[in-house]
């Protein structure tokens, strides 16, 4: 198989997996939303959640897209012991590293909740010190398993194997999802207990999946072993590389990975610290602050990121596939792949982000129920999913193509622009300044990673210039029959009723979706993105 079509099908596979957890993601609110009694109560769960993010990013320490470049390049070689030593190694490194880092967050859970506390300004609050501090300890003990996870992940993507990591982040979703709602409705419902145990019953699910991940990639491993010994065995390199020498290069490796992993999350940890001082600042009522808080970083937060599921697949295949083409020093393979996951990405990200935009009210009422500021807040945050993309994708590339030393920089004045302008866009435009900010930032460090891959990976951006237009062109052709579908069901219903909302999506999302495809497939874009698999998708729907 050439590796344009490794590259689809692994982005295929990813994508469909990504796209599965994060629909899943979405959708659970939906049910925990009700169960949990709105917004307010569901901020205990942000709060804990984006410190483990943090955490978990750190201890992590990038080993695991750093051991897929690893396993890649030197596979490329031939070098299959030398992949061997490496991650027979590294998972005993990761299971260290994830108990150090347990230790970490659970005894700096109660600096995080006070620091937390003087963010939100005085008065009285929702959720006191002890109470974040709980959370954060309850959700600390999954930083124990995930990095060992997450590395064995990355082996299998080193070896060009997107199945296991696929089939378990689907598992491992699912898994967290049933213990989750169980738990909390269970807590609430049946043995009368409080919101906050609630929130630490769902909290503590991200361990329960993780554990179900790890039982599927041993199930992988055992049918994929006898592959890997068959090749290590055909290795006749004579590479001899110290633990010293291998983990200085990971630790190269490593450190991009960890800057970028916690990008987001830290923009997230951002406009936890500033968001409520900021409404403060301005006379907003501490009666909207932490349910304002729960729309920005949870409710309309899941609902973008499903857009954004697709860069993750895109980053995750990309990487092995430039590094080993730039490694060979096959700069036309690193510009042809560099173009199809930049446009495969805007082929999909585009749309999805427009019609989020013009549907903002009725998918917000869909999931949770009416609520002026949520919508409003979707409203901004949709088009801020395609900067989050495009970060995510070019900071994947400039790793591949060995320069991600810059990415530490890249991401280090994105996190700084988006720390000097969040306070006063909140002030200036409340909640909503949040994202704006967000998607200020993103969109500088996505504009200096493709000045980057420019100078240094030569890669020209013309030939995206044309397909790059088509799709903006059809994307606004959907987004009017979108719009007409859209003022055709307000004019006759109120879409502040769940039921209409959920009418209305089932109604503009397919015919937008069906208005967008023909026009690609008719004008012979999608052939030119997806490849052989437009003409499998072609024959497969006639009416394309």
């Amino acid at each position: 198989m050439s590796d344009s079509n490794k590259l689809v099908r692994g982005t295929f596979l990813l994508t469909i997996a990504t796209f599965i957890t994060k629909l899943l993601g979405m959708l659970y609110l939906i049910p925990f939303y009700s169960i949990m009694g709105g917004e307010e109560n569901l901020a205990l769960y942000g709060y804990a959640y984006t410190p483990y993010t943090i955490m978990l990013s750190i201890a992590a320490a990038g080993v695991p897209g750093a051991v897929s470049k690893y396993i890649s390049k030197y596979n490329a070689l031939g070098a299959y012991a030398t992949s061997q030593k490496l991650y027979r190694s590294s998972l005993i490194v990761m299971m260290a590293s994830g108990l150090i880092a347990f230790l970490a967050l659970f005894i700096a859970a109660p600096f995080i909740a006070e620091l937390q506390m003087l963010a939100a300004g005085d008065g009285a609050h929702r959720w006191s010190t002890d109470d974040i501090t709980r959370i954060i300890r309850v959700v600390s003990v999954a930083v124990i398993v995930v990095p060992f996870m997450a590395t064995w992940r990355g082996i299998f993507q080193g070896f060009e194997s997107f199945g296991p990591t696929s089939v378990s982040a689907v598992i491992e979703q699912a898994i967290r999802i049933i213990f989750l709602l169980g738990g909390a409705f269970l807590v609430l419902n049946v043995w009368g207990g409080t919101v906050q145990t609630a929130n630490e019953i769902a909290v503590f699910a991200a361990f329960v999946g993780v554990l179900g991940s790890m039982a599927t990639l041993l199930y992988f491993w055992r049918k994929r072993k006898n592959h890997i010994d068959e090749m290590i065995a055909s290795d006749n390199t004579e590479y001899d590389f110290s633990y010293r020498e291998m983990y200085s290069e990971i630790i190269r490796y490593g450190i991009p990975f960890i800057i970028v992993s916690i990008s987001i999350p830290l923009t997230l940890f951002i406009d936890q610290l500033t968001h409520n001082n900021g409404l403060a600042l301005v006379g907003v009522p501490e009666e909207y602050h932490d349910a304002w808080f729960g729309m920005l970083n949870l409710t309309t937060h899941k609902l973008v990121m499903i857009p954004t599921a697709f860069a993750s697949a895109f980053a995750i295949t990309v990487l092995p596939f430039i590094t080993k083409n730039y490694q060979k020093g096959n700069m036309e393979g690193v510009h042809q792949q560099i173009r199809m996951m930049v446009l495969m990405l805007l082929f999909f990200v585009i749309p999805a982000a427009l019609g989020m935009m013009i549907l903002s009210a009725p998918l917000y009422t869909s999931f949770y129920e009416f609520n002026a500021m949520g919508i409003k807040i979707l409203l901004f945050y949709a088009p801020v999913s395609i900067a989050i993309s495009l970060f995510t994708i070019t900071c994947s590339v400039v790793q591949g193509i060995d320069k991600q030393n810059l990415t530490l920089y890249v991401v280090l004045a994105m996190l700084a622009i988006k720390a000097a302008i969040n306070i006063p866009l909140i002030i200036q435009f409340g909640t909503v300044g949040a994202v704006m900010g967000t998607g200020i930032a993103l969109s500088i460090g996505a504009l200096i990673n493709f000045l980057i891959i420019k100078r240094y990976g030569r890669f020209h951006f013309r030939s995206l210039v044309k397909p790059l237009i088509q799709i903006v062109v059809y994307s606004l052709a959907m987004l009017l029959v979108v719009e007409l579908i859209y003022y055709a069901f307000i004019f006759n219903m109120e879409v502040e009723q769940k039921i209409n909302s959920i009418i209305i999506m089932a109604v503009a999302v397919p015919a937008g979706g069906f208005v967008y495809m023909l026009l690609s497939f008719k004008s012979g874009l999608a052939d030119e993105i997806l490849g052989s698999r437009a003409d499998k998708i072609r024959k497969r729907l006639k009416v394309l």
